[in-house]
């Protein structure tokens, strides 16, 4: 009887835990935050602007996106969005473009979303409407991506005469190879739902939003029932192994299945990650 009494105490504790841990954050008023499946909800919600990126919007992503990989009741991100675009890329309306200064922090500030989404937790997204620039990047970052099927994408950067930079240049090379990659940021080519799924830019195509919700809380209900620290070794090895010789790669992998060696999960994932190239830390 005390012993029932003692793992309800405990377990409403960690309930309220959770809950007090949500509410002490504050990531802006343009991006929702939100617990489920023990997956952090990161919701784009600047519709107003169609979701384009201010400075302030991405440092703020970047802020969620770094509680949710430092969390010990997080174990993956759902990245998604309100209204009827995903995101338009960088609001060029709110950066001075010669403001050099300004623009490298931008473009650092926007890196370092991809370093934490490529290198970290797993994550999925979850895109309803059009996808712009820095939008298809981040989305591309993330494991597993899904699209209501009036979704488009598209990397206009070339008309303003911008480079598309923050890694995404080697990181479409290396999902979608390089006459795709030329495609999109050389002839900024509009690209379908349809045609996204085919060449691998997304994964999955539903219908509505509600169906993109659903999809999105059952990948996320799967992972996050499975053995975490070998999910993210699996993760970084799918996302750095292909530029590695076979010996190097195998090396690699035998690292990654010494996990169980461990006491501390965290202390061999810190290590492991170290082994690999576009490396980063999360207390930066």
């Amino acid at each position: 009887m005390y012993l029932l009494y003692d793992l309800l105490l405990f377990f409403i504790k960690c309930k309220l835990k959770l809950i007090m841990d949500v509410d002490n954050f504050d990531f802006g008023k343009y991006i929702e935050f939100a617990i489920k499946k023990r997956f952090g909800v990161i919701t784009l919600n600047r519709v107003h602007r169609s979701n384009a990126f201010s400075i302030e919007q991405l440092e703020n992503l970047r802020d969620a996106i770094l509680y949710c990989q430092n969390s010990e009741n997080v174990r993956g991100i759902i990245l998604t969005n309100n209204g009827s675009s995903f995101s338009t890329g960088i609001d060029l309306g709110e950066i001075d473009g010669s403001n050099h200064s300004a623009v490298k922090y931008l473009e650092s500030t926007a890196a370092s979303i991809c370093k934490l989404l490529y290198n970290g937790k797993p994550a999925i997204c979850g895109v309803d409407g059009r996808t712009f620039g820095e939008g298809v990047v981040f989305m591309t970052c993330c494991d597993y991506r899904i699209a209501t099927k009036e979704s488009y994408f598209q990397m206009p950067e070339i008309y303003s005469g911008i480079f598309p930079g923050t890694g995404c240049i080697i990181l479409f090379s290396k999902i979608l190879g390089i006459p795709w990659t030329k495609k999109l940021l050389m002839f900024s080519e509009r690209v379908s739902s349809e045609k996204a799924l085919e060449i691998g830019l997304i994964d999955q195509i539903v219908s509505s939003k509600e169906d993109l919700i659903d999809e999105m809380m059952k990948k996320a209900t799967f992972l996050f029932t499975k053995q975490q620290t070998v999910l993210n070794a699996i993760k970084l090895c799918s996302n750095h192994l292909l530029d590695k010789t076979f010996k190097e790669g195998y090396e690699l992998e035998k690292l990654g299945s010494a996990w169980f060696e461990y006491k501390d999960h965290q202390e061999f994932l810190q290590k492991f990650k170290q082994n690999f190239d576009w490396n980063t830390t999360y207390s930066e």
